[in-house]
């Protein structure tokens, strides 16, 4: 605050609270080079302050990369609102990475609140580092990340793989369409999970268990990509995708109060004909 912002005497900065509001508070500049923060009166408490807006439910099953590239990993996934991340070892995972310092809270932790506090949110992504694939992906992710609430993409290249984008709205379709036919009606996704593997891909007893999980495959085209720009790039695409699935249920929500309220001026215009027409007309002279 005092030697980047360099605020003047009862100048105002933004702060926000771990999970809470965000608000301003005036700044006072103690000796020493202290600062002390003063919530203004007319501001609300951060407690009771509402929280910045919420990001689209993206979460990321990511193969721990090397820790150089996990460590500049935690901000962008802060600053991209990613809501939860979970490291998981695989096959072509180096086991040592699971001691290094970018598994470490209290390394890791200031990361995620820098990119927090570049995007201007409160909102700490949740954390999980598992070392056993298989248990993992066969008995914790259930109930973690329900079917019926989160529509699971697998990362990885193949003749068959879809466009994210295409992923999603084709599972908003296949939605809406069971919804409208008698049978089992399949879930509207509300959220993305993002399996991403090590840069040496998954290896093909871990794309069968993903696959069985249901997860579809999805890529980005033919491009050998690095962890960093594949996660980055991918987490984008599902947050814009969810974004403007979420746009169009709010404009089909519209339209019925339009539809019912078209008949309704219809009969009123029907009506006032109707009465028109029975008034008694005057005698011609």
């Amino acid at each position: 605050i005092v030697t980047v912002l360099r605020p003047e005497p009862g100048a105002t900065v933004r702060l926000g609270l771990i999970g809470g509001g965000i608000g301003r508070a005036c700044v006072a500049i103690l000796e020493g080079g202290a600062v002390r923060l003063e919530p203004l009166p007319e501001a609300p408490r951060l407690r009771s302050a509402p929280p910045g807006p919420e990001p689209p439910r993206i979460e990321v099953l990511l193969a721990m990369p090397r820790p150089k590239v996990m460590m500049r990993l935690w901000s962008v996934l802060a600053q991209l609102g990613v809501r939860r991340v979970v490291l998981i070892n695989a096959n072509r995972v180096e086991k040592a990475y699971f001691s290094s310092q970018a598994v470490d809270r209290a390394k890791y932790l200031p990361e995620l609140l820098d990119g927090l506090e570049q995007a201007v949110c409160t909102r700490l992504p949740e954390v999980r580092v598992e070392m056993r694939f298989k248990p993992f992906v066969e008995d914790t992710l259930d109930g973690l990340c329900p079917r019926d609430e989160v529509l699971r993409l697998l990362c990885h290249p193949g003749e068959d793989s879809q466009r994210i984008g295409e992923a999603v709205v084709g599972a908003a379709r296949a939605a809406s369409a069971s919804a409208a036919s008698p049978g089992e009606r399949l879930p509207r996704p509300r959220g993305v999970l993002l399996a991403v593997g090590p840069e040496g891909g998954w290896v093909d007893f871990e794309l069968q268990l993903l696959r069985s999980r249901g997860f579809k495959q999805v890529t980005m085209g033919p491009r050998v990509l690095t962890t960093e720009t594949a996660v980055c790039s991918l987490v984008t695409l599902a947050a814009d995708a969810l974004a403007q699935l979420q746009q169009e249920e709010q404009q089909e929500r519209r339209l019925p109060a339009a539809d019912v309220a078209e008949p309704e001026a219809k009969q009123g215009g029907d009506a006032d004909t109707a009465t028109s027409s029975r008034r008694p007309q005057a005698p011609e002279p």
